[in-house]
């Protein structure tokens, strides 16, 4: 990832993981809370720091991200890309927002904003 205004991470989600098998059994999908960590941990890691002071102003899944055969070729995992882009303020607001995108083969499957704090202590 760079320190510019867009990045795009490629991440891979295991068949194993744990929430994987309950949710839901013949059909697995992969849980939205299990992209949304995903995604905050692609944001602090473009940010270089913790986003503990954050919220999650918006999203909305668009399709399931499916972890069956049919819709993977490779049915040990799943491959997601995960798109930031932080918007500019026009105010002298101390939040800086990054709206996400999350895309499987190049179709969107969940999108949002995300509104990071300034750090208290600075």
């Amino acid at each position: 990832m760079s320190d510019s205004q867009t990045t795009r991470k490629q991440i891979n989600i295991s068949s194993d993981h744990p929430s994987i098998a309950g949710h839901f059994p013949g059909n697995p999908v992969v849980p939205g809370v299990v992209i949304l960590d995903h995604v905050r941990q692609c944001i602090e890691e473009w940010r270089h720091s913790s986003i503990e002071a954050s919220s999650l102003k918006s999203v909305k899944f668009l399709s399931p991200l499916l972890m069956n055969e049919e819709s993977m070729s490779d049915v040990s995992s799943q491959t997601l890309d995960i798109v930031l882009e932080e918007k500019k303020t026009i105010d002298s607001s101390p939040t800086t927002k990054i709206e996400f995108r999350c895309l499987q083969n190049d179709d969107l499957i969940a999108q949002g904003l995300w509104v990071l704090q300034a750090n208290r202590s600075q």
